[in-house]
């Protein structure tokens, strides 16, 4: 009895006299996958199961030997299954059943793929079918495929092998245009190689020509294009948003033991990128390359409306042999020129410019890519810079700057924001790879730098932008020289909304990645001797602060207190005049600031009194008066300027509304709400007079000045009158009407509290 052992106690292998060999798999890993079981060997075949688990994969593996040879079955299912490649590489949902027979004669192979959210690197699909066929060299391949990640498509396939030949077809479409092979392509194998006879594809609208070479020690590609859609691009690189056509001729070749060797001619007619807020200039590009044993070179030449607006040229050389073409190009020395002259939309419009004219930049270009020496200057004139994000706009934007080695310094930039406003900087612009960034230090003078619904900010001081490949900082300590905030906005005022959801029937070729965001952090100090404005829930005020800024540029955290400096409440359409206020911001995104408010109003011989605490999104409003009155009665003076007992039942189901709003800290006020809505300091609804013809009736009614009233009532059937009130002192007024049936009428009210 022989046994050999894992080190551990496990039993891999056991051998006794006169018996079949028992192979023992505890666990067999591979990557995350594991497989456990038992094989038999019997001298010529194995027979056995092995269980296969982790990883997302779940099945088994069957050996068996029908006729004498080895077959291996695979019945596996796979759920987010994982694999060790290369860049991603998974299945969300699938299953892969297949067998192998190791005949001498010639293998036969016959398996079925499906998958759902299938991803080999750049390739992602959203299903995926594949079967075949191969017996002792000869076989079918079918295979089709459909996507949505960047643009729709589905293609389907048809491989016919021979043992030295491979006769494709198929047929498909992309963003709802057809995709045609206009015959067979012919793959015929060439010692290891396998050479594509020229083979037409109409892709998208356009038309590509493809043959070459292909094989372990020798590669050579020639592709001919016209009209091809620079869209379909999409179906690898989601985030490209190419627009325009591409029309050239591409050739490639690289064998062993010699230097890789190529030319590239192509013209793209309106290039365009697509941005989030912003929509970028056509330009027309004319591109010429070529790479030979020694040296790389390219040449383009750049257009817009019919007039050359930027020219390039570039050589990499010497070209160090013997290594991946890539790396020798990034790696040589790198002369190159660039002069341009127009609109920079499309080249800039990832980063929020909009009507941006560059005169230059006029640069010389050396070193190598990853750590390029750049000679030359940039000036930009009368450019506009707008970000969505903060409501920044700057117009009139001029500025100039010389290159010095990898780094662009930049001596003057002047700019205008708002009416009076300016901002001025200098600061650097670094372009090597490894610390590529912006560094700005700014002035700014009474400049409007935030302008979004719920804040806006009148800034001067000293500012420094950081931005690096991670992420950004703005920091500072600035005097808001006018500022506003606005109560109840905050939460709906999202310049880029990004909600926190749950995904149900994902497409299952969703890229999980997706795009990091870079955060954009802000580190400022912002003091308000006055002139801070605070508006909403009834408030027309005037502040001063002193708040600290922190967070994200897209989610700002505001610390700090605000003491109130003048300023009224409005409740009711009655203005209480302030006489305390503090606010404290506790920083919270978005914000809710703690309020602590006090107001007072004198009226019809009362002083009433109202203090708001509670947070900006749910205050809590507070009523007292002298003389002391009940809430209910302080209310119905507040709403309808007369006592409880005088108002009739609808008035009453109105103030019921609105004390139970005010009990609970919200709660249904439909009448209030329109109230608001409209902008009428009193809306009622009236009970039918029979006496003088006036069925249900609605009365609305506005301030005109603080003693001047106007209401005006219909019931919609005829009926409608109009009513005036001058309050002539706080106990006297007189009252006026005039109605649809004649009656006019004048009143002296008088009304005394004791």
């Amino acid at each position: 009895l022989w046994i050999l052992e894992d080190g551990k106690g496990g039993r891999l292998i056991r051998l006794t006299p006169g018996q079949p060999g028992r192979i023992g798999v505890e666990a067999l890993e591979v990557a995350a996958h594991r497989a456990s079981g038992e094989l038999v060997s019997n001298g010529l075949a194995l027979d056995g199961l092995l269980r296969i688990s982790g990883g997302g994969l779940l099945g088994t593996l069957r050996f068996d030997r029908p006729d004498q040879f080895q077959r291996i079955t695979a019945m596996l299912a796979a759920a987010d299954a994982r694999f060790a490649f290369d860049g991603p590489n998974y299945i969300r949902r699938g299953t892969i059943e297949g067998s192998v027979e190791l005949d001498p004669a010639g293998a036969v192979l016959t398996g079925t793929l499906k998958a759902q959210g299938f991803r080999r690197k750049l390739l992602a699909l959203a299903q995926l079918e594949a079967s075949g066929t191969l017996r002792r060299g000869l076989g079918r391949l079918t295979v089709s495929a459909a996507g949505s990640r960047g643009r729709a498509f589905d293609v389907k396939g048809v491989a016919d092998l021979q043992p030295n030949r491979v006769v494709l077809t198929g047929t498909g479409t992309v963003d709802r245009r057809p995709i045609r092979i206009d015959r067979p392509a012919v793959l015929s194998r060439e010692g290891e190689a396998y050479r594509l006879a020229p083979t037409a594809l109409e892709l998208g609208g356009g038309r590509v020509t493809l043959g070459g070479l292909f094989g372990p020690l020798e590669t050579a590609i020639d592709a001919e294009f016209a009209a091809l859609p620079l869209a379909v691009l999409d179906v690898v690189r989601p985030d490209l948003g190419l627009g325009g056509t591409a029309t050239g001729r591409v050739r490639y070749r690289a064998a062993a033991g010699l230097p890789p060797s190529g030319t590239a001619d192509v013209n793209v007619r309106r290039l365009t990128r697509a941005s989030y807020a912003l929509a970028a200039k056509p330009l027309d590009l004319a591109i010429k390359a070529g790479l030979n044993g020694s040296q790389a070179a390219l040449r383009a030449i750049a257009a817009a409306d019919g007039r050359v607006i930027g020219r390039v040229q570039a050589r990499l050389a010497p070209l160090s042999p013997g290594r991946d073409p890539l790396e020798q190009m990034l790696d040589a020395p790198l002369f190159a020129q660039l002069r341009y002259a127009g609109p920079a939309d499309t080249l800039w419009r990832l980063t929020g410019v909009r009507q941006f004219d560059l005169a230059g930049p006029a640069a010389d270009i050396g070193g190598r890519i990853a750590a390029p020496v750049i000679r030359g200057s940039v000036r930009v004139t009368n450019a506009r810079l707008e970000s969505p994000v903060s409501g920044t706009v700057l117009t009139a934007l001029n500025a100039s700057g010389r290159f010095d080695g990898s780094r662009l310094l930049l001596d003057r930039v002047n700019a205008r924001t708002g009416a009076t406003g300016t901002v001025s900087a200098t600061g650097t612009v670094e372009f090597g790879t490894a610390d590529r960034g912006i560094d700005l230090r700014v002035t700014a003078r009474d400049a409007e730098l935030i302008n979004r619904d719920e804040i806006g900010a009148t800034v001067s001081g000293p500012l420094r932008i950081q931005f690096t490949q991670s992420g950004g900082t703005i920091a500072g300590n600035v005097t808001l020289v006018r500022s506003r905030y606005r109560f109840g906005r905050a939460r709906y005022a999202v310049p880029i909304p990004r909600l926190k959801v749950t995904d149900r029937n994902l497409p299952v070729d969703f890229d999980e990645t997706g795009r990091v965001l870079v955060p954009i952090k802000l580190q400022l100090k912002a003091s308000a001797p006055n002139r801070l404005a605070v508006q909403g829930l009834g408030l027309t005020s005037e502040w001063q602060a002193e708040l600290d800024l922190g967070g994200t540029l897209e989610a700002p955290l505001i610390t700090g207190t605000a003491t109130m400096l003048q300023g009224t409440y409005e409740f009711a359409g009655r203005d209480f005049r302030l006489d305390r206020g503090v606010i404290r911001f506790n920083g919270l995104s978005p914000p809710d600031p703690i309020v602590d408010m006090t107001a007072s109003a004198n009226m019809q011989g009362l002083s009433a009194t109202v203090r708001v605490t509670g947070t900006a999104t749910r205050p809590e409003p507070q009523f007292t008066s002298v003389p002391s009155l009940p809430t209910e009665e302080l209310l119905a003076r507040l709403l309808f300027g007369s006592s409880l007992t005088d108002l009739s039942a609808p008035e009453a189901l109105q103030l019921t509304s609105a004390v139970t709003a005010l009990q609970s800290g919200g709660g249904l006020d439909p009448i209030n709400s329109l109230r608001r809505a409209v902008g009428l300091d009193r809306l009622r609804i009236l009970s039918p007079d029979l006496t003088i013809g006036q069925r249900t009736a609605i009365a609305a009614g506005k301030y005109l000045t603080r003693s001047a009233y106007l209401e005006i009532i219909t019931d919609g059937q005829g009926y409608s009158a109009s009513r005036a009130e001058f309050q002539l002192t706080r106990w006297l007024s007189v009252l006026s009407t005039v109605s649809t049936i004649g009656r006019h009428s004048a009143t002296l009210r008088v009304a005394r509290d004791y």
